[in-house]
C-alpha cells in the first residue's frame, strides 16, 4: 500500500498502474481491481494464476469468492487484466484463457465484450467487442511512458522482474554478515541465560509455565529492563531508517536475537501499528493494538511508520543467518499483509518457513492468505467467512 495520490483517466492507466500495485509484473495472471463509488476509487487488488481461474472445477469456486470479497469491498464493477505471453492469434484458443473468460463472464460481468485488457510480450490491449476476435496489440512499453507511472517511480515505487523477487536477499558484504552473525550468536546467549534466571522470562506470571494466575518463580525486574533496552534498540535503528543512515549491523545482530522474546517481537509489531510512547507494552494494550489492524473499519497503515520499521527488518534479514532472520521475515510478511500486499506477503511467509519452520507469525499470514482474509481497513463489512479452497497470491 503507498498513501500517494494518484488521478487515473483513461483504462490504460489503470494497466499501467496495476504492476506498480502488486509490486511485480504478473505472468500468466488474471488480476483484479475493484472499482468503488461515484468516483471509482481503486480498491481491493487480486491476483490469480490463470491456471487456477481457468480450471474446470477450481475456476468457478475462485470467481465465486472473490465475487464476495469484492462485494465486501463496496465495488459496483471490477477492471480485469489477463496477463499471457502467448501469441495474439492464439489467446481465443487456449483452454485456460477460454475456461478463464467463461467463468468470468459466465459469473460476473467483468470481462464482458469489450474487455477484459490483455498485457503479454511486448504487447498490451483491449480484448474488443467479438467474442473470439484477439486483443488489440499496442506496444507495451507505451505503459512506462504514462504519466502514473512517473508519478508513482517519483514516490518511491518501484518494480521487480518476477514475483519470486520481492523476497529479501542477502547482503554480499561479508564483513556485515560475519558482525551480524557474532551480534546474534552474543545475543542469543544472553537471552538464554536472562531467562534462566528469570523462570523463563514469562511476560505475565506463571505464562511460562501455563499455570493460571501463578505467581513468578524469581524476580522478572532483569527481564523487564533487558525488554526496554531492545525497545530502545528498536527505536534507535528506526530512527536511523528515518534520516537514510546505514544501520550498524551488530545492532541488527542484536535485534534478531531479541525478537526471540515474544515481548520485544509483539511491541516492534505495535510500534508498526500505533504510535508507542514509554515502556514496554503489557498484554493487555498489546492485543488492544493489534484488533486496530485486524477488526473491520481500523485505520490503514500509515507509511510514516511502516517505510522505516520495513526497512529495519529488511536490512537485518540481508545480513543475519537465514535461521535468525526468520522472525524478521514473519514480521515483514504480516506488514506487507496489513498493507494489502498479498503476493509480497505470501513470498516473504514462505521465505520465513523455509529458513525456519513454524515461524508462528509466518504461519499466521498464509493462514489468512489462503482464507483470502484482507486486512481489517480494507474490509466494508465483518463476517466469518469460510476458508475457500484456493488461495489468490
Amino acid at each position: 500500500m503507498n498513501t500517494t495520490t494518484i488521478t487515473i483517466s483513461q483504462p490504460e492507466d489503470i494497466v499501467a498502474y496495476l504492476p506498480y500495485r502488486l509490486g511485480f509484473r504478473p505472468r500468466d495472471s488474471v488480476v483484479l481491481l475493484a472499482m468503488c463509488g461515484e468516483r471509482n476509487r481503486l480498491g481491493l487488488v487480486t491476483r490469480a494464476d490463470l491456471a487456477d481461474i481457468g480450471h474446470p472445477r477450481v475456476g468457478p469456486a475462485l470467481v465465486r469468492d472473490v465475487s464476495r470479497l469484492m462485494a465486501e469491498e463496496g465495488a459496483h464493477d471490477v477492471f480485469v487484466v489477463l496477463y499471457s505471453d502467448l501469441p495474439r492469434d492464439r489467446l481465443a484458443s487456449d483452454p485456460l484463457v477460454r475456461g478463464a473468460l467463461e467463468h468470468l463472464r459466465t459469473l460476473t460481468s467483468w470481462a464482458d465484450p469489450p474487455g477484459p485488457w490483455v498485457v503479454g510480450a511486448g504487447t498490451y490491449g483491449c480484448w474488443g467487442a467479438g467474442e473470439e476476435c484477439a486483443p488489440a496489440t499496442r506496444d507495451a512499453a507505451e505503459l512506462d511512458q504514462r504519466p502514473v507511472v512517473a508519478t508513482l517511480v517519483l514516490h518511491g515505487l518501484a518494480l521487480v522482474p518476477e514475483r519470486e523477487d520481492l523476497a529479501v536477499a542477502r547482503t554480499t558484504d561479508a564483513e556485515r554478515r560475519r558482525s551480524a552473525t557474532r551480534a546474534a550468536r552474543e545475543g542469543r546467549r544472553r537471552l538464554t541465560e536472562l531467562r534462566a534466571r528469570s523462570g523463563g522470562g514469562a511476560a505475565l506470571p506463571g505464562a511460562a509455565f501455563g499455570v493460571p494466575g501463578a505467581a513468578p518463580a524469581v524476580d522478572q525486574r532483569e527481564m523487564a529492563e533487558w525488554r526496554e533496552e531492545e525497545r530502545r534498540r528498536w527505536e534507535r535503528l528506526v530512527a536511523l531508517a528515518v534520516r537514510g543512515a546505514v544501520l550498524p549491523a551488530n545492532e541488527l545482530g542484536l535485534l534478531a536475537a531479541a525478537l526471540e522474546d515474544n515481548t520485544v517481537r509483539d511491541s516492534v509489531l505495535c510500534s508498526v501499528i500505533h504510535p508507542l510512547a514509554g515502556r514496554v507494552l503489557d498484554r493487555a494494550r498489546t492485543e488492544e493494538i493489534l484488533d486496530l489492524a485486524m477488526l473491520p473499519g481500523g485505520p490503514p497503515p500509515d507509511q510514516v511508520r511502516v517505510e522505516p520499521a520495513a526497512g529495519v527488518l529488511r536490512a537485518l534479514v540481508a545480513c543475519v543467518p537465514r535461521r535468525s532472520g526468520a522472525l524478521a521475515l514473519g514480521l515483514l510478511a504480516w506488514i506487507a499483509w496489513w498493507c494489502a500486499d498479498g503476493a509480497r506477503a505470501d513470498v516473504l511467509a514462505q521465505q520465513a518457513l523455509r529458513a525456519r519452520p513454524r515461524t508462528r507469525l509466518a504461519e499466521l499470514v498464509d493462514e489468512a492468505l489462503a482464507a483470502r482474509l484482507p486486512p481489517g481497513w480494507v474490509r466494508a463489512a465483518s463476517g466469518d467467512p469460510a476458508a475457500p479452497r484456493r488461495p489468490i497470491r
